[in-house]
């Protein structure tokens, strides 16, 4: 039986989460096969695994802004179907260079870098989309259902993503992995059309004049700020560290190419329950602190795995443990995130804002995936790691106070 008041009595909702699945899906095997491929079959060292997420990464910093634009002046549902199809595309073309035996670094890195190009304006597009499928007060539980689908995937994506490579071929797998985009493409045909409606001196500025006003909003509300301050932080620590962990299991601690598929799938399972929680936690604590809390969380459990290097059953069931509860940490400080930032932005700059706060907080993370590659490679991604999640906790501690009543005045405000 649904609830009156549930979000899946919303059938333009209901329509896109079928879709998301699937994209979803896809994205949570890309990010675990990708590296995997570079590990075990073209011998990749520490810097070029981060090159290749920095790969990934630099497109937010390239087509953040102009993404942002777009998805406030063009029809939302043609960018989504056009992301999706082009994500499909691009990793049957790797499917293609694996077949003709020039798949390589260089290559993938390319590819890679057009992914994430295409994964920019899916993104930003994405959450510019969902507060027209729901009324506001719906708009947290609607954010943490999609959160809740991408930690499911999360947790089943990476486990498929080594047993493809398991059980079929380099292009086998890739073939595979672009099947959920396409699939999500067919779902999201039957999403309606939807573009924002601007007055004329609007719809006449230039796109330098929508850029600005969008980083304008984001940077001089005190809110927005402070929260673009601890998602850069969260996200430059997270994105350096983040690839070495396949480095770490695979070659640190000595867990199978399949095996280690499973346990980076743990975190995704945390990151479910955390998108089921986070809404709770937030009327719990308050927003300020669940955001708060989660970071210094997500640095914890990512510092306290880094003390296991054996592959015993039990110490891989300890390095999923700690993955579990990274992984739920993350999902709420999201959630909560994202929550807070689309209720204290316009509806007409939210593109804009989105887009700005991704140019900034994911701008980061090519610079940073590569610094984490570059120091692994001397340091060894074990030190690497556990130095990244200890800065975390440090930053996040000094600023506690600071962050805490900024973010509580701005969840009073907004409950009068």
């Amino acid at each position: 039986m649904i609830r009156q008041d549930s979000i899946l009595r919303q059938p333009m909702f209901f329509r896109f989460c079928v879709g998301d699945v699937a994209t979803q899906l896809g994205s949570a095997v890309m990010i675990v096969l990708i590296p995997l491929v570079a590990v075990t079959h073209l011998d990749a060292s520490e810097f070029e695994v981060g090159l290749l997420s920095a790969c990934e990464r630099l497109p937010f910093l390239l087509f953040s802004l102009m993404a942002g634009v777009s998805a406030d002046q063009k029809e939302r549902r043609a960018l989504l179907l056009c992301a999706s199809f082009i994500r499909c595309l691009l990793l049957w073309g790797l499917m293609l260079l694996a077949i003709g035996g020039s798949l390589s670094i260089t290559a993938m890195a390319g590819m890679v870098f057009l992914i994430g190009t295409a994964n920019v304006y899916f993104e930003v597009t994405y959450w510019t989309y969902v507060p027209a499928l729901l009324p506001a007060q719906q708009l947290a539980r609607g954010n943490g259902a999609l959160a809740a689908i991408a930690g499911a995937s999360e947790f089943a994506g990476p486990a498929l993503g080594g047993l493809l490579l398991k059980w079929l071929s380099v292009a086998g797998a890739f073939f595979v992995n672009g099947v959920p985009f396409l699939l999500g493409w067919v779902a999201m045909l039957a999403l309606p059309k939807y573009q924002m409606k601007h007055s004329p001196s609007q719809g006449s500025a230039s796109s330098l004049t929508k850029i600005r006003q969008g980083f304008h909003t984001l940077i001089y509300r005190p809110i927005l700020r402070r929260l673009v301050i601890i998602a850069t932080l969260w996200n430059m620590l997270a994105s350096a560290a983040t690839p070495q962990i396949v480095v770490y299991l695979t070659q640190g601690v000595g867990i199978t190419t399949e095996r280690v598929g499973m346990v980076l799938g743990i975190q995704g399972l945390g990151g479910l329950l955390g998108a089921v929680l986070a809404g709770r936690l937030e009327e719990r604590l308050g927003t300020g602190r669940a955001i708060l809390l989660s970071g210094i969380s997500y640095g914890l459990f990512n510092l306290l795995m880094t003390l296991i290097d054996q592959a015993s059953t039990s110490h891989q069931m300890m390095i999923g443990g700690c993955l579990f509860f990274a992984g739920l940490s993350s999902s709420v400080g999201v959630v909560n995130t994202l929550s807070l930032r689309q209720r204290a932005c316009p509806p007409e700059l939210l593109g804009r804002v989105n887009a700005s706060f991704r140019f900034l907080t994911w701008g980061i993370m090519p610079p940073a995936a590569l610094f984490g590659g570059l120091i692994s490679q001397f340091s060894g991604s074990r030190v690497f790691i556990a130095l990244a999640g200890l800065a975390g906790i440090i930053l996040l501690l000094l600023g506690w106070r600071k962050s805490r009543m900024l973010l509580e005045g701005q969840q009073a405000s907004a409950s009068k």
